[in-house]
């Protein structure tokens, strides 16, 4: 359960990657994709032992070192799996095939590249940040309506507002989470 928690977050994170116009490396790394700042905020940096203790973790730099599946496993929830449904080739079919594919992918390179370049291929369908940002929501609500819950909600987001910068994949990445709670 754990393991499959953090790769959606990856997929997630690919996802928004691929929509800000980044590719994912060879190795798998999402530019950007800071777990070591992410996780923190999520999981309720400023209050309870888990986001404590996550939190302490992620600054002594040794979160590499940790069993970060476990961690994230507290984050999501996993409900439904994705649907196998044919996808009509619309707007809203292409954001459940990438929906589809981040309930699907294993959190191996291959499939955070295939997750960013399909998310790249739909954010070319858009003219602006409004748009990439109202295909990020569709994501969320996607996966919200898959199964995958954030816990915390409103918390998570206000305590990701004092974590990340404040960048268009930043932006990406806080549509997505709203459009799961």
């Amino acid at each position: 359960m754990s393991s499959s928690s953090l790769s959606v977050l990856s997929g997630i994170g690919a996802a928004v990657a691929g929509l800000a116009g980044e590719k994912v490396s060879k190795s798998g790394e999402i530019p950007g994709f800071d777990l070591a700042a992410i996780l923190p905020a999520l999981l309720g940096n400023s209050g309870g032992i888990a986001g404590s203790i996550v939190s302490a973790v992620a600054k002594s730099g040794i979160l590499k070192n940790v069993n970060v599946a476990e961690l994230a496993g507290t984050l999501l929830s996993m409900g439904k799996t994705a649907s196998s449904a044919p996808v009509k080739k619309n707007k809203a079919g292409t954001v459940a095939e990438l929906a589809s594919a981040i309930l699907s992918g294993s959190g191996k390179a291959a499939d955070l590249g295939s997750i960013a370049s399909l998310a790249a291929s739909l954010a070319g369908s858009v003219k602006d940040k409004k748009g990439l940002t109202g295909i990020a929501t569709q994501l969320g609500g996607a996966l919200n309506s898959s199964g995958v819950n954030i816990s915390a909600g409103s918390t998570t987001l206000k305590a990701l507002d004092s974590v990340m910068g404040k960048d268009i994949k930043t932006d990406l990445f806080k549509a997505v989470l709203k459009g799961l709670v």
